[in-house]
């Protein structure tokens, strides 16, 4: 008996000790159908987009910063706006619209008429070559068109171009020398013409509803005051039908996710704030100075065009044309 003793003690406590983590398994597995998302802190590692990283005891993350763990169509019809964008940063304001709404967008490559009607955003590139029209969109809310300096657009839409010619899976960097064929191409005087077209389009497109036109650049999205624009998008979509922001607290939070990967500021500047996607600008990249007068008068014939309608276009338009100054250093005559 007392040789039998000791050898049943641990078999009582490996039965405990498999009940105990049963009832903790079971408990979380609740946990996890309850709540859709949660909120962060020091000890917390979100399982959705995160790239696995914890936050040490030392990081301090916003007090509240509510991510949905996952994006699906609403149940009810919901009243959509437009993301167009002509190349490059589309994606970034699809991510935000998501994380602040938890509503999936569409686009043309799972267009469906029953899915639009059931998403925050339907991203679109149209008028240009290969995008598709919406003929029934009565019930969007508008459009959020997102502004981007030509010249880097263009220089987005060609390392783009470069990536489908040589079948990456990614937009990538590409050579320079493969930029000069492209650039000394009739394809960037096409993209000049096709950039003012597509700006054309939607500035027409609203020209007696302003109100649901909401300006955003790409520039000032992923900048210093990144934060307060992406409040802007939160607030524009928040008065759709069928949509609701889900939590306006945590704006600043996913804007600094989503934007530029990171939790929380490294200091109180935000004017420290650096864009995430790769420099579009580089001594690699020269233009003829023929180009950039192009690219000055597009820019200008805009303003002149739009002026009246809305001062904030005037103002986009009037930073890009200046901003042509900051070639200087790549242009060869």
């Amino acid at each position: 008996m007392t040789t039998n003793q000791p050898a049943s003690t641990p078999k009582r406590s490996k039965r405990a000790v498999l009940r105990i983590a049963a009832t903790l398994a079971l408990a979380l597995s609740a946990y996890s159908l309850q709540y859709a998302w949660a909120p962060l802190n020091s000890n917390w590692t979100d399982s959705t987009s995160l790239r696995g990283r914890s936050l040490s005891v030392d990081d301090s993350p916003p007090p509240r910063c509510r991510i949905p763990r996952e994006y699906r169509l609403s149940k009810q019809p919901t009243s959509p706006a437009y993301l167009a964008s002509f190349h490059g940063g589309g994606k970034v304001i699809s991510n935000l619209a998501q994380a602040l709404t938890g509503i999936a967008t569409t686009n043309q490559v799972n267009y469906a008429k029953h899915r639009t009607d059931h998403s925050v955003l339907f991203e679109t590139h149209y008028p240009l070559h290969g995008a598709i029209k919406i003929q029934d969109d009565d019930n969007f809310r508008g459009t959020i068109l997102l502004l981007r300096n030509p010249i880097d657009s263009i220089l987005s839409s060609f390392n783009a171009f470069y990536a489908r010619q040589y079948h990456y899976l990614i937009d990538i960097r590409a050579p320079a020398e493969d930029w000069i064929r492209y650039r000394d191409s009739a394809q960037f005087a096409a993209q000049v013409k096709l950039y003012e077209k597509f700006v054309i389009y939607w500035m027409n497109k609203y020209k007696k509803n302003r109100e649901d036109l909401l300006l955003i650049t790409y520039e000032g999205l992923t900048g210093g005051r990144g934060a307060t624009f992406t409040k802007q998008i939160a607030n524009y979509l928040d008065k759709s039908e069928g949509i609701k922001v889900i939590d306006p607290d945590s704006v600043p939070c996913i804007w600094e996710k989503f934007v530029h990967d990171k939790w929380y500021p490294t200091n109180g500047d935000e004017s420290t704030a650096t864009t995430t996607s790769f420099q579009e600008r580089a001594d690699d990249r020269p233009l003829t100075q023929d180009q950039i007068r192009v690219v000055s008068r597009m820019l200008q014939g805009l303003e002149e065009r739009f002026r009246r309608d809305d001062k904030q276009f005037s103002t986009i338009m009037n930073s890009y044309m200046n901003s042509l100054y900051d070639y200087s250093d790549s242009v060869i005559s």
